[in-house]
């Protein structure tokens, strides 16, 4: 005889499947909470260092252009250096070329067949070798500071491509959430998070009101047969089995 006593066991899964649930939809809270505040922090954290960086880069591209401003004006200090020493080495070439010609005329000089200058004649002619160093001395000075002022405005030039790239940087990291972890793309996994949670509260609801419901009504119907219009069957005993076969059994 199938009785409703079945509906016992429905009601107590039905209410064990919703505990469950419940406290699987707890868990599932506090974990998400837990992890959206880690999230929401490390978001903090990088936003504040992201402010950090790009001041950072801003103030070296600031110190870059200084620099880069140093070196102009340290170049144009090196080519008026230049012009100077190219002038005064051809200065010195064109004294030591003056003293050589005087020492030749002071030697020439004669007086009733006396060369009274004569002893004068190495000393221009000395004089004129010192100038020549001198001369060669500041050629080859105005020569190093050329290269010299080639070199610094390399470097300008790379301070200026470097201070560029830099504002370029700073002005990418400048913009907020560029590291992808921005308030409004987190906010769909939340959404469908919590959504789900809920969901998972309202089955669990369901399910324990269903098998309360279902408890109930088991109480109520006690022992009656789900299907009272069936006929319970009989089962003949051990008499009735003994019996002759032209005896029916009642």
């Amino acid at each position: 005889m199938v009785r409703y006593r079945f509906l016992t066991v429905a009601a107590v899964a039905l209410g064990a499947y919703g505990v469950l649930g419940l406290i699987i939809a707890v868990a599932m809270l506090v974990v998400g909470f837990s992890t959206f505040g880690q999230v929401t922090s490390l978001q903090q954290t990088l936003e504040s260092e992201r402010g950090s960086l790009v001041q950072s880069i801003r103030t070296v591209s600031a110190t870059l252009h200084d620099t880069a401003g140093a070196t102009t004006g340290f170049q144009q200090s090196i080519d008026r250096a230049r012009a100077a020493a190219d002038q005064a080495s051809r200065l010195a070439n064109s004294s030591a070329g003056t003293f050589r010609g005087l020492g030749t005329s002071v030697s020439g000089v004669t007086v009733l067949g006396i060369q009274p200058l004569a002893g004068l004649g190495p000393q221009f002619s000395s004089s004129a070798d010192q100038l020549q160093q001198l001369a060669i001395q500041l050629g080859a000075t105005r020569d190093a500071l050329a290269q010299n002022g080639t070199d610094v405005q390399q470097v300008g030039n790379d301070l200026n491509q470097l201070q560029q790239q830099l504002d370029t940087v700073a002005a990418a990291l400048s913009q907020p959430g560029v590291l992808g972890l921005d308030a409004q793309s987190l906010l769909p996994f939340q959404v469908a998070f919590y959504g789900m949670c809920l969901l998972v509260l309202l089955q669990s609801a369901f399910s324990i009101v269903a098998g309360v419901v279902l408890y109930r009504l088991s109480r109520a119907l006690g022992g009656e047969p789900l299907f009272p219009h069936i006929a319970p069957i009989k089962r003949a005993t051990t008499i009735d089995a003994a019996a002759p076969d032209h005896v029916q059994v009642s």
